[in-house]
């Protein structure tokens, strides 16, 4: 059984990867494992009563777990799982021998064949000489696109799951090419090559072993300031200096529109949007970012609810009822 199977209704067997682990104390004053665990279809949560430190350890992070008739329950409207430590024969952990981890990483849903095409359609399309050659730098290495087309967007909020970056990516830079087309004092070139870059960082800021989890650089530095450092590296072995210093105001704004991509200081950006591109470029990327949880949502809805449940991510529950009944798109390229 998947967890987009589990209804509350019948017992859930099957096999989990555990991604989080927490031992916690219960009001009555006995522990218990707090776990959430996961497949490729999403997570869920478990709870097992009268833990130890045994259990704790044996149920660790990175660990799956074969699950036996364990009976769902629902706790303040979610489904969880729930089992006693005692009670051995509702799991067994798996040794490490006899586990693929990639089947239990969460897909992305659309077709990433499709996203990576669309990004090198539009790369072809970059005619600055400048820009084309440092998108170059990146994307003729392979072991640059091996990690590109595969991590997460992010470890939880939005396009968190195998593929991710690569699908927001094609959707930032989907949005920006109709901005681009729209508005006529855009420079396109110049848009494109920073929706194109501006996460390229986060290549160097998730891995995925037995699950996903962030990188020591990752934690320790950020996704901006890492693809910040990844651009300017580039610039320098192309040009022999860094961006401010070449005096070319395109690369000094290409470098510009990555540290601002956030918006303002307190979404993490260390300056605020100060061109036109970069303000186009920011509400790309929270526009790509909000529309894939609204997304998310509605692919797990069930078919009979008006409202979705209560989504912390968003803040609130979204209605449903008798909307986005269309298919997912075919082809990229009808939208953009």
């Amino acid at each position: 059984m998947e967890i987009k199977e589990i209804t509350g209704d019948q017992p859930v067997s099957g096999e989990f990867l555990i991604v989080e682990n927490q031992l916690r104390t219960a009001k009555n004053g006995s522990c218990y494992l707090a776990l959430r665990i996961a497949d490729k279809t999403g997570e869920i949560a478990a709870k097992v009563w009268d833990a130890d430190e045994a259990t704790y350890r044996k149920l660790g992070v990175g660990q799956v777990i074969r699950l036996h008739n364990v009976q769902p329950k629902i706790y303040k409207d979610q489904i969880q799982l729930e089992w006693e430590a005692k009670k051995t024969d509702f799991f067994t952990v798996l040794p490490e021998t006899k586990v693929d981890y990639g089947k239990f990483l969460p897909q992305a849903p659309g077709n990433l064949a499709e996203y990576w095409d669309y990004l090198v359609k539009t790369i072809a399309e970059i005619e600055e000489p400048s820009l084309k050659k440092l998108l170059r730098v990146f994307f003729d290495d392979q072991e640059f696109v091996d990690r590109f087309v595969k991590v997460p967007a992010a470890l939880k909020r939005h396009h968190a799951y195998i593929g991710g970056l690569l699908e927001h990516t094609a959707g930032v830079t989907a949005v920006c090419k109709a901005a681009a087309a729209y508005y006529p004092m855009v420079n396109k070139d110049l848009l494109l090559t920073g929706a194109i870059l501006h996460d390229i960082g986060k290549t160097r800021t998730y891995k995925m072993e037995r699950g996903f989890d962030g990188t020591d650089p990752g934690k320790l530095l950020g996704h901006l300031i890492l693809g910040v450092n990844m651009v300017e590296r580039a610039i320098a072995e192309l040009f022999g200096k860094p961006a401010e210093d070449t005096g070319d105001p395109l690369l000094m704004s290409l470098v510009h529109l990555l540290v601002s991509h956030h918006g303002i200081m307190e979404w993490g950006s260390p300056v605020e949007p100060l061109t036109l591109e970069a303000c186009i470029l920011h509400h790309a990327d929270n526009m790509d970012a909000q529309i894939t949880k609204f997304l998310a949502i509605i692919r797990n809805r069930s078919r009979d609810e008006d409202w979705a449940v209560f989504d912390p991510g968003l803040g609130r529950s979204i209605y449903l009822k008798g909307l986005n009944e269309r298919p997912e798109r075919d082809d990229l390229s009808e939208g953009a």
